[in-house]
């Protein structure tokens, strides 16, 4: 039975259209981003572990002598490596997994009680970086010692054709023919070619799994400061609300209607701020003198 990608499990879904519907599209697309990643590595190691299995048999097939059997003998034991690092990042992948899903968990049920404010929990993701790392260095571990794999096939190969040449070159000498210079020889067929497909093949799937998790470790790092960024967003817009509230109880506070004569005098009475009002001269009365 295939595993549910995480991309499909249900709480997931939610988690998504839960960011979509509280317009944090980037978080959204992070997360899912973040999933199909975990997917795809998921799809790699499988697919390796079936490679395994083709590869084993291919060394078991190998002829049957002295020389071949040393080599069979090296490449058994690169295979175990091989199955036993296949098999440990298989289980840390499975906790990346099981961590996101948790974590999915945990937001969606904080979100009923809290609604939006929950939803920037999923910076919290950025904790899977170091379980993202650890698998990153369990696959580096795995390049470097697939191109050792490839090297010693190789230095095997190049001493099996050197060996054939002089053996060869020894019969024509006591032929008396003259020796060939097998350098100059193009090479079209080499049996170390193809005992090399399948460890080249592991390299390949390793490089694509580190672009992967690099993928991942970015989407992580990113979650986190996109909430960052949202956060500092939903801050600016209640500074403005409430600015603007402020503003709009200023107008309203001011009176609708102007006052007038006595009243506005004592009003401005009340405030300290009475106004001085001039006085009317009045004219002199001319003075009238005693009638004579």
């Amino acid at each position: 039975m295939e595993e549910k990608s995480m991309t499909g499990e249900e709480v997931m879904k939610q988690l998504l259209s839960a960011l979509n519907g509280n317009g944090m599209q980037q978080a959204a697309n992070g997360v899912y981003e973040l999933c199909a990643y975990v997917d795809s590595m998921t799809h790699k190691v499988e697919d390796m572990t079936e490679e395994i299995a083709r590869l084993r048999d291919d060394i078991q097939r190998m002829q049957e002598d002295t020389v071949t059997n040393r080599l069979k003998k090296s490449l058994n034991e690169a295979a175990d490596r091989l199955e036993n690092r296949c098999n440990e990042i298989k289980q840390q992948i499975f906790e990346v997994k099981e961590g996101i899903k948790n974590k999915a968990t945990e937001i969606m049920s904080d979100f009923k009680k809290r609604g939006k404010e929950a939803l920037n929990r999923v910076c919290e993701f950025a904790g899977l970086k170091d379980k993202l790392m650890g698998i990153r260095n369990k696959v580096k571990e795995g390049i470097a010692d697939t191109e050792h794999t490839i090297s010693k096939i190789d230095e095997f190969g190049k001493g099996m054709r050197e060996a054939g040449q002089k053996v060869a070159n020894t019969f024509r000498t006591f032929a008396d023919k003259e020796e060939v210079d097998y350098s100059e020889k193009e090479k079209r067929f080499s049996k170390t070619e193809i005992m090399k497909k399948p460890w080249k093949w592991q390299k390949k799937v390793y490089e694509s799994m580190i672009l992967r998790l690099d993928a991942s470790i970015d989407k992580v790092e990113d979650l986190a400061r996109d909430v960052e960024i949202n956060r500092m967003n939903d801050k600016q817009v209640d500074k403005e609300k409430q600015t603007e509230e402020v503003s709009l109880v200023s107008v309203v506070a001011e009176p609708s209607e102007y006052q007038y004569g006595a009243e506005a005098f004592e009003a401005a009475c009340a405030k300290g701020e009475q106004a001085k009002v001039p006085e009317e001269k009045v004219p002199d009365v001319p003075k009238q003198g005693k009638s004579r």
